[in-house]
């Protein structure tokens, strides 16, 4: 397989790959001071001073260039997640993901914002099992729960399988984070000790057999 050094990228491609980023940084500005619903394709243009027709022809539209960002804010989110130590105990390390989730929403709030506010384009089955496999962040959640199970830790029973846990962590840990940077944001509140102390009610929860 070849691969295209920098070197032989051409000037205009050069110019292009600029101009792209250029756009998506913008946007990302535009959401970070307004929010999603200021976001248009004249106000990027006027942004970086470009012409809104221009536009297309790095973007069909709005909502693709907010699926480029979410797809940024995707990597971001698996690389926390990611980054995580798997030597730990299945318990610990479970814990460690919800944290380095919350850490993401914390640190990267208008990514996080636009990737789980921003309505989603139908996709098809493929591209959610994509999604929802290796290389991405409910991916790792996935095997976290499937090791979990390996190991005779955490314990499934009627209703309540390997996916319905994945799922259950998920929007646990999501709720905990939406929090955070919404209708929580500034409240003074020790939410370390809160969070840590919710996410680890939740694994014993895990490890319980009903």
């Amino acid at each position: 397989m070849e691969f295209t050094s920098v070197e032989n990228i051409s000037p205009k491609e050069r110019r292009q790959a600029r101009t792209r980023e250029a756009i998506l940084e913008a946007a990302r500005e535009i959401v970070s001071e307004a929010g999603a619903g200021a976001l248009s394709m004249r106000a990027i243009a006027q942004r970086i001073d470009y012409s809104p027709a221009g536009l297309y022809e790095y973007f069909d539209g709005k909502d693709e260039i907010i699926g480029a960002i979410c797809a940024e804010g995707g990597q971001q989110l698996f690389a926390y997640m990611n980054a995580v130590d798997k030597g730990q105990p299945i318990a610990d390390y479970l814990q460690a993901l919800g944290h380095a989730y919350i850490r993401f929403a914390t640190e990267q709030p208008d990514y996080f914002l636009l990737m789980f506010t921003s309505p989603a384009p139908l996709q098809s089955a493929e591209e959610m099992a994509v999604q929802s496999g290796e290389g991405s962040a409910f991916g790792i959640l996935l095997d976290a729960i499937r090791r979990g199970v390996a190991e005779g830790v955490f314990q499934q029973r009627a209703g309540f399988d390997v996916l319905t846990m994945t799922y259950a962590a998920w929007a646990m840990v999501h709720g905990l984070a939406m929090l955070r940077v919404t209708h929580l944001q500034g409240y003074p509140m020790d939410f370390e000790t809160g969070d840590l102390g919710a996410l680890a009610n939740f694994g014993r929860g895990l490890m319980a057999a009903h």
